[in-house]
């Protein structure tokens, strides 16, 4: 191939340009350095990065550590050099032209920040008035004391209603105990193996086997068989609530409005406030605790039907529409077997959530391998403790293995 030399015409429009795109880049690389205070038009990016570096260092300037704001500074520029260079010109094209049309947002937002900092770092009424918010001991207590007359309200109104539940739910557990507590040994060992096989084949066998050992050897047999007690019927209760509210939710915008807020409420919850209700209306026992694990359990099932439903894809339904169904025949013969995946394992994360509060439920007279925990605690006994934890471990694993794995079989 032979050399051919580029025309005057094309050096003189290429020079310029590459001067123009270096000019560029180091505007660009001086206006990451400066941050949301740059006065050209390029979009801000990282305002939240700026503002968590710049403030920790306007902070320690002004406890006089100079040399940590300035490492601090240095390595929060460094930091949005390197994102930068990592995201790419088209990362976020969206959001940065949205950032472009109201800089001034931005930038107000990193002043008032700053200023902010310096203020409640000086002294005199304004820096504690910052550094302390406003609280209301009077709002806290009205609203504590509002909780406490509605319970007392309840209780009391609602005596009969949470004395029937109470007995439905002790005749459940009373019936699963017995059922579980009368039988052999050597026949709860064949009958659990043969599902393992079924299952999992000779290593599930061999593994459900171990784990039975365990419990039987240490002398966890009738804890454990408790244990298995409460979260049986926890988990009938919740697959009994739980499936029809995530079949409800699935076909009812309205009210996955309204029951989303009140799932996240009961997932993030911290699983001891659980207990306050159940004690006021169902007294000490295992059926509180019983309600107790089902609170805490349900979400997941419920959240998990709606998605599986909610994934069944748009043909499936068109051909069954076309074809005539209602709404019960789809939903009986297309969707829930299509959503069985799902439903499986929302009932599997069911079954390990309320193995999870064994221990908080022995508070409350739950007892069986929880107690034998919460004895433990109490008396400082850290072997106890930690068998009875494996025992809670051992019994995880049966019911995780039996209830979700599985040959994979082609039909």
């Amino acid at each position: 191939m032979a050399f051919q030399p580029a025309d005057t015409a094309t050096l003189s429009t290429a020079l310029p340009a590459r001067r123009s795109a270096g000019k560029a880049s180091v505007l660009h690389f001086a206006d990451q350095l400066v941050g949301p205070l740059r006065f050209s038009a390029q979009p801000r990016r990282f305002l939240l990065l700026y503002l968590l570096a710049d403030g920790a260092a306007v902070w320690l300037a002004m406890q006089e550590l100079f040399v940590a704001m300035l490492v601090v500074f240095s390595l929060s520029r460094c930091t949005v050099v390197a994102l930068v260079h990592l995201a790419g010109p088209e990362a976020k094209l969206r959001r940065e032209a949205v950032a472009a049309r109201r800089p001034w947002v931005e930038v107000l937002l990193y002043i008032f920040s700053l200023a902010t900092i310096v203020l409640a770092n000086m002294t005199g009424p304004i820096a504690a008035q910052l550094s302390t918010f406003p609280s209301s001991q009077f709002t806290r207590v009205t609203a504590a004391a509002s909780i406490d007359a509605t319970v007392t309200y309840l209780t009391v109104h609602g005596d009969v209603f949470f004395r029937i539940v109470t007995r439905w739910l002790l005749a459940l557990l009373k019936g699963l105990e017995s059922v579980l507590t009368l039988s052999p040994w050597p026949v709860i060992f064949a009958v659990v193996g043969f599902a393992a096989w079924k299952r999992g084949g000779a290593g599930l066998l061999v593994l459900v086997w171990m784990a039975l050992g365990y419990l039987g050897l240490f002398g966890y047999w009738s804890e454990a068989l408790q244990t298995s007690a409460l979260v049986l019927a926890s988990l009938c209760v919740c697959v009994a609530i739980g499936i029809p509210a995530g079949i409800l939710l699935a076909k009812s915008p309205a009210s996955r409005a309204i029951a989303s807020p009140v799932l996240d409420l009961m997932q993030t919850m911290p699983s001891f406030v659980y207990l306050l209700p159940a004690v006021a209306f169902f007294s000490i026992g295992k059926p509180p605790a019983l309600i107790a694990t089902v609170i805490f359990a349900l979400p997941p099932l419920v959240r998990l039907t709606c998605l599986g439903i909610e994934q069944v894809p748009l043909h499936v339904r068109e051909a069954m529409q076309a074809h005539g169904a209602t709404p019960l025949q789809m939903l009986l013969k297309a969707e829930l077997p299509l959503a069985l995946p799902s439903i499986r394992t929302g009932i599997n994360q069911t079954i390990m959530m309320c193995l999870s509060m064994v221990v908080v439920a022995a508070l409350i007279g739950g007892g069986g391998l929880g107690y034998n925990v919460l004895f433990a605690l109490q008396n400082v006994q850290y072997g106890e403790g930690i068998l009875a934890g494996l025992a809670i471990v051992f019994c995880a694993v049966l019911f995780d293995r039996l209830a979700g794995s599985g040959r994979k079989t082609d039909f």
